[in-house]
C-alpha cells in the first residue's frame, strides 16, 4: 500500500466519522465539524484525480468504518480528534515517500490536514500549539 493509498483510506474513513459524529454536535463546533467533512470530501476528490492523472486505479471506500460507540458531544468531538490526528501522522509519512509526485501530493495534504487538526483542537478547547503535528509518539 503506497503512502496515497493510506491517505485516501483516512480521508474516506474520516468522511464516514464525520458523518456519524456531526449529529451529536450543535453551534460553532457542528459547523466546524461540518465545514472539515467538506474538505475531507475535497481532499478525496483531489486524490481520485491523482490517481486519474497517473493511470492508477483508486480503492473505493468502504461500506462502514468502525468509530467505536458515539453518544454524545464528548464522544463525537474525541473521535474527531483521533481521525484529524491520525490523518496527520499518515499524511506525514507521505512526505518521506522516494516518488516526487506521490510526496508533493502528501506533501499539500499534510499541510491542510494539519491546518484542520489545529482548527479542531481550538474548537474543542485543546491547544493548537502541537510542534510536529502528526509525528509518531516515541
Amino acid at each position: 500500500m503506497s503512502a496515497v493509498d493510506a491517505g485516501l483510506a483516512g480521508e474516506y474513513a474520516a468522511i464516514y466519522a464525520y458523518g456519524t459524529a456531526a449529529v451529536h454536535l450543535d453551534g460553532a463546533v457542528r459547523d466546524l465539524a461540518e465545514s472539515l467533512e467538506a474538505e475531507h470530501r475535497e481532499r478525496r476528490d483531489a486524490l481520485l484525480d491523482f490517481y486519474d492523472g497517473h493511470g492508477l486505479e483508486a480503492a473505493p471506500a468502504h461500506a462502514s468504518y468502525e468509530t467505536g460507540p458515539v453518544d454524545d458531544a464528548e464522544t463525537a468531538q474525541a473521535l474527531l480528534l483521533e481521525v484529524e490526528e491520525r490523518l496527520a501522522t499518515t499524511w506525514r509519512a507521505g512526505v518521506a515517500s522516494e516518488e516526487p509526485a506521490e510526496r508533493e501530493i502528501c506533501l499539500n495534504m499534510f499541510m491542510d490536514c494539519a491546518k484542520a487538526l489545529a482548527r479542531w483542537r481550538i474548537a474543542v478547547g485543546a491547544s493548537a500549539a502541537e510542534p510536529w503535528p502528526g509525528r509518531p509518539e516515541e
